[in-house]
């Protein structure tokens, strides 16, 4: 099944062109990925020019949330639809953005003992959470117990204090069970010796005292030695029956015990409110404090199957502290068994689980010494040893339950500023982006976006980030931007044919969108034997494509040169194209005849070229080979005839307007020729120094005259940098250096 995205739209403010805001069925709006062999990934290569919006296209496609400004619609595969607020991408920015590696360690680690280690312990701390949820629910509505003073903890913490401990933190509001070591829980529970004996009792007598816990709290730790005797005590509870009495039936008028008439309702209330009174002011503190707490607490007007009033009423008139201390004891065993049934509870609440096999494979990894035994990390420190010198090496945190840790020699990995690494730009670049990579393999997104991997690295590492691109993220969608042919071969050479390739248009009337390059001509971008044997006419496919056949063989002059250079050349062709490849020069060659010799094939039988044809070419509309065929060597043709025919100008008028001296035989570089012709004359005023310098500075700050496009030897690459700009600012830095050469030529022409 084909891997591919249909976009609807693409919004970046105003960066990208209308089309990409309404895409048409054109087939520029659509990334189809390469599946790459025996696994689930697949790579689409999209080649983008400076400026064309690679960069914002990362920043679309990473973002989170549509908004005016921002904006992307696609669908996968005909069915799904994506947009920022799905997060289906994981994008890799450029190296600027990657100044701290970041992330947990565990994002990281993918060997399969150290994936189960993370995974037993993530069931492990679940598992807990779930058991402890259930048991606070379990005491609290079984045992009244919330609180970690509440009465049954006080008991059971002189009971047994290694359960109290546990369950003590179990009900704590605030820390629920997360400050217990769940090693010692497992060891306890696991330990059935430890398990109490459960005995059968009164069940309307337990209920009575889970429901009434601070009756029984205070009435067994009365110190009954400390009560007085009261004889009158009892009076107080016939008062207290005698005024709700007296309230209850205050309508009437006759005694509803003895029948008695015209009864002072009134006086009789007041009296024995008053009685009440001294008898209850004559009492102890403690007294008090027992009478009220205990004996005359109303829950004991529900039910009071221990008959806890009445003996309590009675020692406090007697003073015999015997049935009372029998009532105690009587209590005390429920007490006791309601405290070990909320212990038990402990032993039972991994019964239904595998929590203990869980915890017995786990504590197993964790003896082990933890090894990079992930492919993914031993790859990387291979080529960190190799080339750094350093060591990456796990180890275990014991002061953060013994998670892992990377380390880089003895420093922490994860967390850290680059600039603390203490190593090269270069070799910062490589660990930062290695572990990106790593990030994204092991990132829930099915998608990976990168901008430009390989852009800031030397050839040191482009060939192992290449590697690690196709190794690490192989079960990746992967979007790779670049404008940077180098990664595209390198990939190749990593892993045969294993991309599709993309060329991202985005300029003022154009082709926009993303065009496909057809598999030929993405050969010939990869290998230059290919290129060099499509230049030879081999398949016969050259010639069809061929649109202007002049304008081809003057196109091809930079890369004729230079590749015989590098081959045998005992007729000199070198030298002689070299002399129409200067602007001060005033040679003339049948390149037809160049081509010939050098490819074999016959372009046309012959095509006398000057330095005066390229010097007169007309810039604008050139069509030099079919654009839908090889629209990328379209495009590196046309460029390359642009740069060529305005570098040559820019010497030429230099030379002609500062009457620079050029004797024969003798080669000016384009860098002298700009230093000479705005060198300051002696006694020049500062202003007349200031516009040299600011002349010089245009020039030389000219991106198509001085990375040196058209000396082939020099880069092996006839599609780099030629094509590294987009058409639009081609054109006007051509319009650009062109009205500066009108500008110096009307100013300079007469003074020279």
């Amino acid at each position: 099944m084909a891997m591919k995205l249909e976009f609807s739209s693409i919004k970046n403010q105003g960066i990208f062109q209308p089309e990409f805001q309404n895409f048409s069925a054109n087939g520029r709006n659509i990334i189809e990925f390469k599946k790459q062999p025996q696994a689930a990934g697949g790579i689409a290569v999209i080649y983008a020019p400076n400026g064309t919006g690679k960069s914002s296209l990362t920043a679309v496609l990473g973002g989170e949330a549509t908004s005016d400004e921002l904006s992307f619609e696609v669908i996968y595969n005909n069915g799904r639809t994506i947009r920022p607020e799905t997060r289906a991408f994981h994008t890799i920015g450029d190296q600027i953005s990657r100044n701290v590696i970041e992330g947990e360690t565990s994002d990281y680690l993918v060997g399969q003992e150290i994936r189960r280690e993370y995974e037993l312990k993530k069931k492990i701390a679940n598992g807990f959470e779930t058991a402890f949820n259930e048991l606070i629910s379990e005491y609290k509505n079984n045992y009244k117990t919330t609180k970690v003073s509440d009465y049954l903890l006080t008991i059971m913490q002189g009971r047994n204090l290694k359960a109290y401990t546990f369950i003590r933190d179990i009900v704590n509001k605030q820390s629920k069970g997360k400050n217990i070591d769940q090693g010692q829980f497992l060891s306890f529970v696991r330990d059935t010796e430890r398990q109490p004996r459960l005995v059968d009792v009164d069940a309307d007598k337990k209920g009575f005292v889970i429901s009434n816990t601070k009756i029984i709290e205070r009435l067994m730790q009365i110190d009954l030695e400390q009560i007085v005797a009261n004889a009158e005590v009892q009076e107080i509870e016939q008062s207290d029956d005698a005024i709700s009495i007296l309230d209850k039936y205050k309508h009437l008028h006759t005694c509803i015990v003895c029948d008695n008439d015209n009864i002072d309702r009134e006086r009789l209330l007041q009296r024995k409110k008053a009685k009440r009174k001294i008898i209850y002011d004559s009492l102890d503190a403690k007294t008090k404090a027992l009478l009220n707490d205990v004996a005359m607490d109303s829950k004991l007007l529900v039910g009071d199957p221990f008959g806890i009033k009445n003996i309590v009423l009675a020692f406090i008139s007697s003073g015999e502290v015997e049935p009372v201390d029998r009532l105690k004891e009587e209590i005390k065993p429920y007490v006791d068994e309601i405290v070990d049934e909320m212990i038990v509870a402990l032993f039972y609440v991994f019964a239904t689980t595998p929590m203990y096999s869980w915890w017995d494979e786990y504590s197993n990894l964790l003896e082990a010494q933890p090894t990079l035994d992930s492919e993914e990390l031993l790859y990387i420190q291979e080529i960190i040893s190799e080339n750094i010198g350093r060591n990456i090496r796990i180890t275990r945190d014991d002061d953060n339950d013994h998670n892992f840790k990377l380390m880089l020699d003895d420093q922490a990995l994860l967390g850290l500023d680059r600039s603390e690494m203490h190593l090269s730009s270069g070799e910062q670049n490589f660990i930062s982006l290695a572990f990106a990579l790593l990030l994204a393999r092991h990132s829930n997104q099915e998608f990976v976006v990168l901008d430009d991997p390989i852009s800031s690295f030397d050839s040191v590492y482009k060939n192992k980030i290449a590697f690690c691109i196709i190794k690490f993220l192989e079960n990746k969608k992967q979007i790779i931007l670049t404008h940077n042919t180098d990664l595209i071969r390198l990939l190749n050479v990593q892993l045969k044919d294993c991309f599709n390739l993309y060329i991202l248009n985005n300029v003022d009337g154009g082709r926009n969108g993303f065009l496909s390059v057809k598999r030929e001509e993405k050969e010939i971008l990869i290998s230059l034997s290919n290129l060099v044997e499509l230049f030879q006419n081999k398949d016969g496919r050259l010639e069809t494509v061929i649109h202007n056949k002049r304008l081809f063989l003057m196109a091809m002059i930079p890369f004729l040169r230079g590749y015989i250079h590098i081959m045998r050349d005992p007729e000199n062709w070198y030298g002689k194209l070299s002399r129409l490849m200067h602007g001060y020069e005033n040679g003339t060659l049948d390149i037809a005849e160049v081509y010939k010799k050098t490819f074999g094939y016959e372009v046309e039988p012959t095509e006398m070229i000057s330095v005066a044809d390229i010097l007169n070419v007309s810039t604008s509309g050139l069509d030099i080979i079919d654009a839908d065929e090889y629209p990328l060597l379209a495009d590196t043709l046309t460029q390359t005839l642009v740069y060529y025919h305005i570098r040559m100008k820019v010497e030429h008028e230099l030379v002609d307007v500062f009457s620079i001296p050029h004797p024969e035989g003798q080669i000016l570089m384009l860098t002298d020729i700009i230093q000479k012709a705005f060198r300051p004359t002696e006694g020049a005023s500062q202003e007349q120094k200031d516009k040299a310098r600011n002349n010089r500075v245009f020039f030389t700050s000219r991106k198509t005259l001085l990375n040196e496009f058209n000396h082939f030897e020099g880069n092996m690459n006839i599609f780099q940098p030629a094509i590294d700009i987009t058409e639009a600012a081609l054109q006007k830095e051509v319009a650009d250096i062109e009205n500066k050469l009108v500008e110096l030529r009307t100013e300079y022409a007469t003074v020279h």
